[in-house]
């Protein structure tokens, strides 16, 4: 469309100035709905990862102050797995910035389509132990993630999991709530990982277990290639996690250890009563099922071993190797004692799709809790994926990626299969 040749060409020209003095742009990572994300050197020759909200956005003092105060959610938790925000300012344009870590390796979700579409029950674990430890650490601080999901999860060289995203929720909410100056519907983010309240709108009901449930999503579509919901398309998929039970992940993975799927089944209960009752909870189960399952505790070794060139889809020999990051002390003192034991059963589940929901569809009422798609110039772009129309591209391994880049740099060439389960079926609105 025109409007996106424009916003790639307008990124593009900003390529090789420098803003505020210090920050180089050298190339571009991404671009979404929201902003640009640019490769970037500092004048002390450290690079860095530059996300400059889109000037059109900018001018909007109550969009520009959320999207600076909202991106330093993530240092708050002072966790290795939260992506540090290292500064802030305004362009020479008006166009509002943060400067983040720049992350050398490859986006999960990259990493699983080269595994076949399935990973293996040891790396699910690992993947599962280091995401819901931060997310413990987020929910202590009061942050709800509200948008977890593969695309969402980077993984670095050393076997480290990187949440990514955190406080854009809230950015996106407060554009999609101005809808007079956006011109556009009513927007959300991706049904396949929405907990039934979040899909129903029901903002006093989102809290941390929300994002229990979109981690136990995320684990059962990276364990089984399937998404939670079965469904046709995107808003089939928001009806069902709004009024549906999920299937057991044992359904399409019925080879998965039993404890792995219990912990999986609880994580998506529709009920949240029946959910496990926090992201320290969960974490704890897995962190017992590993080593039952393995003989030795949770290891960063499967996920490093990702890079390594092995097939890691099929289950590895055991590997010994760097144990991930244990939790804080503050961290593991919030662990409450009587969280449930793994029970014995087998499960595995599916994946997700990203849509803007049509004006009027029951489920898609505004909500400061709902994650969303943005808008720009008047037509709907995806939030951290390539727009509808334009090639799809991908990332490319050990690439250095934005800690909070769309998942679909620019200009890099594509090698998705065309099953990708969360961006296959894309839904727009004018």
């Amino acid at each position: 469309m025109a409007e996106e040749t424009e916003l790639h060409a307008r990124s593009s020209a900003l390529l090789g100035t420098t803003i505020r003095g210090k920050y180089r742009l050298d190339r571009v990572l991404g671009i979404g709905g929201m902003a640009v994300v640019y490769v970037a050197t500092h004048r002390n020759l450290k690079r860095f990862a530059v996300k400059m909200l889109h000037p059109e956005l900018s001018i909007r003092e109550d969009i520009r102050t959320r999207f600076l105060r909202e991106g330093y959610a993530a240092n708050s938790l002072e966790h290795p797995g939260a992506v540090a925000v290292l500064d802030d300012d305004v362009a020479e344009d008006g166009a509002a910035f943060l400067v983040m870590e720049l992350l050398e390796g490859d986006s999960l979700e990259s990493l699983w389509e080269k595994s076949g579409g399935r990973l293996s029950p040891r790396v699910v674990l690992a993947i599962g132990y280091q995401l819901l430890d931060v997310l413990a650490a987020a929910h202590a601080k009061g942050i709800v993630h509200r948008d977890i999901k593969p695309p969402n999860l980077f993984l670095t060289h050393d076997g480290t999991v990187k949440v990514l995203d955190f406080g854009i929720a809230r950015v996106r909410d407060a554009v999609a709530s101005g809808e007079k100056h956006t011109g556009t519907g009513m927007l959300l983010g991706t049904p396949a990982f929405m907990a039934p309240e979040q899909a129903l709108a029901m903002s006093s009901e989102i809290n941390g277990q929300t994002d229990v449930w979109a981690a136990g999503a995320t684990l059962f579509t990276l364990l089984s290639g399937e998404l939670v919901h079965l469904g046709d398309n995107a808003p089939q998929l928001l009806v069902k996690a709004a009024t549906t039970q999920a299937r057991s992940v044992a359904s399409v993975a019925p080879g998965a250890p039993g404890d792995l799927v219990h912990i999986i089944d609880q994580a998506i209960a529709f009920d949240k009563a029946a959910r496990w009752h926090s992201a320290d909870a969960m974490r704890n189960a897995i962190e017992h099922t590993y080593l039952a399952l393995f003989g030795e505790p949770v290891s960063r070794a499967p996920l490093a071993a990702l890079f390594d060139g092995k097939r890691p889809g099929v289950p590895p020999a055991k590997s010994a190797g760097l144990l991930a990051s244990p939790p804080s002390p503050a961290s593991r003192a919030r662990v409450t004692p009587d969280a449930p034991a793994p029970k014995s059963a087998f499960a595995l589940s599916p994946s997700a799709h990203t849509v803007d929901v049509p004006r009027g569809a029951p489920p898609a009422q505004p909500t400061t809790s709902a994650p969303t798609t943005e808008s720009l110039a008047g037509s709907t772009l995806l939030a951290g994926a390539t727009p509808v129309g334009a090639p799809r591209v991908g990332m490319s391994t050990s690439k250095p990626v934005s800690s909070d880049a769309p998942d679909t740099p620019h200009g890099v060439p594509s090698r998705r299969r065309a099953s990708r389960p969360w961006s296959s079926m894309q839904w727009r609105t004018r």
